[in-house]
């Protein structure tokens, strides 16, 4: 008895198997089916897509290219050559002996800390360098409103109002 039960999930198991990986069916006629549509268009009708739909179209969409300026680009491209040299074998000591500016070393030394291809490490600099670029510009523009703050606060300072202390000393 149980080898007959198990056979019988086997095949229910199949055939619901191939009804889940069939393609489009059209009906053409009463009795008739077939793959491609029918000769006469108005008889044709799809019985089962093998297409699933997405519930949420915006998750199919690609992502949109983030905006590299040309300068963290030129940083991308350098991390991608220190990468390459990694590649076929150079440690990261004979990479640093090789340069002698500071920021080339410090790239060095940021190429060499990450894991991943080529390609991820020369987009996770060049993402690295616009963040830095935007956090930056963000500081500068807060010190540009502190300036104004200051200078605003030394002009009321300059010109003092007299207070209550300080008409009573006039009295």
């Amino acid at each position: 008895m149980k080898p007959f039960l198990l056979n019988l999930f086997a095949c229910a198991l199949l055939c619901c198997a191939q009804a889940a990986i069939a393609a489009t069916t059209y009906r053409c006629s009463s009795n008739s089916f077939q793959d491609t549509p029918c000769l006469n268009y108005s008889h044709s009708k799809p019985l089962k897509s093998a297409e699933k739909t997405v519930a949420n179209p915006e998750l199919t969409k690609a992502p949109a290219p983030y905006v590299v300026d040309a300068d963290c680009k030129q940083r991308g491209d350098a991390a991608k050559k220190i990468m390459w040299q990694r590649q076929v074998g150079k440690t990261k000591e004979q990479q640093l002996e090789a340069t002698q500016d500071t920021p080339t070393h410090a790239l060095i030394s940021e190429v060499y800390n990450q894991r991943g291809t080529v390609v991820e490490v020369r987009n996770n600099v060049e993402l690295a360098c616009m963040q830095q670029k935007e956090k930056d510009k963000l500081a500068a523009q807060l010190l540009l409103a502190a300036n104004k703050l200051k200078r605003h606060d030394n002009s009321t300072a300059a010109t003092p109002e007299p207070t209550a202390t300080g008409k009573a000393n006039k009295n």
